[in-house]
């Protein structure tokens, strides 16, 4: 089976997206303390807002498809 195919037994594994949504709020973490306390300007504390921003969406999504997996 491909990696990039949607029919891989790995994207029925629950602890895939559990996994995958860790690392997004480990990513988080990261670049919320950038964007709390900016050292270079505003457009750093932009850029690690959108970071943030993005990999909470990703997480959350990650966590849903995680809830879906588990409960067939």
């Amino acid at each position: 089976m491909s990696f990039l195919n949607p029919g891989a037994a790995w994207t029925h594994q629950p602890a895939t997206y559990l996994v995958l949504a860790a690392v997004c709020l480990l990513i988080i973490l990261r670049f919320l303390k950038r964007a709390m306390a900016p050292m270079s300007g505003l457009i750093r504390a932009a850029t690690a807002a959108a970071v943030v921003a993005f990999a909470a969406v990703l997480a959350l999504a990650m966590l849903v498809l995680a809830a879906f997996t588990s409960a067939r």
